[in-house]
């Protein structure tokens, strides 16, 4: 959270803002993790890739300051899904009524939807990094931690196969 306040304009577009920065926030934890999780499939060492990406030019703040409570296995729970889910949709709804493009926006509704369902008003702002997380069969930690099938609830460690 910033501490600097900026006018923006009239009423009402202090909020939208906010609703913009959360939503470049959740969308870049998104697209960062599914990154993370391709590489880590291709076979690339988790901690090179992290540095390969603070370093370039996709580094974030994002990237730089909240990927590391993540690969901690820190999910962030100073904010609710349910509240997240509704800035998510509340964006969209100013896109559609505003006739604007906003599939990539739609998608991280979406997704954070989906991590809603699955998991509840629980409070964790990277549990749709969760939500991708799981569906790879992949945690992204320091160092790689095993992976608890969703059938057995046992933990296997993390293969060729199964990264």
């Amino acid at each position: 959270m910033s501490d600097r306040i900026t006018h923006v304009g009239g009423p009402g577009t202090g909020y939208v803002a906010k609703l913009l920065v959360n939503l470049l926030w959740f969308g870049q934890a998104a697209a960062t993790a599914e990154a993370l999780l391709l590489g880590r499939r291709a076979g690339i060492d988790l901690g090179v890739l992290t540095e390969t990406l603070a370093a370039g030019p996709a580094s974030t703040a994002f990237i730089r300051h909240d990927l590391p409570a993540l690969l901690a296995g820190d999910y962030l729970t100073d904010f609710g899904l349910d509240r997240i889910h509704d800035q998510l949709t509340a964006v969209t709804a100013l896109a559609e009524r505003l006739d604007t493009p906003h599939g990539i926006t739609d998608t991280v509704r979406r997704l954070h939807g989906e991590a809603l369902e699955r998991y509840g008003p629980a409070d964790g702002e990277l549990l749709g990094v969760a939500l991708l997380e799981e569906k790879a069969g992949i945690l992204l930690r320091h160092p790689v931690a095993p992976v608890a099938d969703s059938r057995t609830g046992a933990a296997e460690r993390p293969t060729e196969n199964n990264p």
